[in-house]
């Protein structure tokens, strides 16, 4: 199985590393084709984060779902320092990248889940007691599944943006490409609601989980998933797609 020679479009936006992706790409074999089709933006407001932050005491549990939360929220605490060192809050991130954020910014993370999404930690938080206080960071206008959750169970959870994301504007045609990766909904909706879905056209759309493979399928296409939330498992989903079993 191989990605030898394919041009594979990357459509995450700039600060979420997409270098990363397009190392690890390039090194497999393949011609990386940068092409963000969102952008991460701070979020409509500071004020509900700098209040957030500065109360953070108050909480028992921060949570974490990305890497734009982490650096926009590390960029507003007072004086730029982290709430490691303290007795509360604990910190659970959702995802091996968002942990290894948190750590860089020197803080600590005492949970990290092994389903990489909301609902790993809806399985890991299900024992927390009635009253437990939660600080979520998110993106404007986020998914809500985990704060539904967590609510059920009695827990008190603030719920604070951390920044947003936008279609970039103007969104040119995407250059040539085999394969358009796809790390989010919000990046896919993107490229549809600016050039439809022909472009896909005997091309592959690989996505990073389920959560994104949902939107793809929503707007009639069948995505290449990786088996777990990260670039290596992304390109052996492709590679198996190429392989003469996968049908390519």
């Amino acid at each position: 199985m191989s990605i030898k020679g394919l041009r594979i479009l990357v459509t995450r936006p700039e600060r979420a590393k997409a270098d990363k992706w397009a190392a690890a790409l390039s090194v497999a074999g393949a011609t990386v084709v940068p092409y963000p089709t969102i952008e991460v933006l701070p979020p409509p407001s500071w004020d509900p984060l700098d209040q957030a932050l500065r109360q953070v005491g108050r909480y028992d549990w921060i949570i974490f779902t990305s890497q734009p939360a982490v650096f926009f929220a590390v960029s507003r605490m007072e004086g730029g320092r982290s709430p490691s060192g303290r007795a509360r809050p604990r910190v659970a991130a959702v995802g091996a990248e968002t942990a290894r954020a948190l750590e860089k910014a020197g803080v600590h993370v005492d949970l990290v889940p092994s389903d990489q999404r909301q609902e790993g930690l809806i399985d890991a938080f299900r024992d927390l007691e009635t009253g437990t206080r939660l600080l979520f960071l998110h993106a404007f206008a986020g998914r809500d599944t985990l704060i539904d959750a967590l609510r059920s169970q009695g827990c008190q959870v603030d719920v604070v943006d951390a920044y947003q994301t936008a279609p970039r504007s103007p969104l040119p045609p995407p250059p040539a490409f085999d394969v358009a990766t796809f790390a989010s909904p919000s990046a896919l909706r993107a490229f549809v609601e600016r050039h439809g879905t022909s472009a896909f056209a005997s091309r592959t759309v690989a996505v990073i989980g389920p959560t994104t493979a949902a939107e793809a399928v929503r707007h009639g296409l069948q995505p290449v998933m990786a088996t777990e939330p990260n670039i290596d498992a992304l390109i052996s989903a492709i590679a198996s797609a190429y392989s003469p079993k996968g049908g390519h």
